[in-house]
């Protein structure tokens, strides 16, 4: 029934971790006993902190396609 092994690439290994990562995250604050402003301020806090590293991630992505592409 299952005789093929899928493969995965590390590409998408590490996009899968993330999302699990940013759900227990999101999980994670969603369950904690805090209230109003000081649940906003850290929802804040931790998505601006992961649209920074996308932020990063993209530039990275976009300086490697561009010498790739100069070669």
């Amino acid at each position: 029934m299952f005789s093929q092994k899928q493969k995965f690439s590390a590409s998408e290994v590490a996009i899968a971790f993330g999302i699990g990562a940013l759900s227990g995250a999101v999980v994670a604050l969603l369950f904690t006993p805090v209230k109003g402003k000081k649940l906003q301020k850290k929802v804040a806090d931790v998505t601006e902190n992961f649209l920074d590293k996308v932020e990063e991630t993209v530039e990275d992505a976009q300086k490697t396609v561009r010498r790739i592409v100069r070669a």
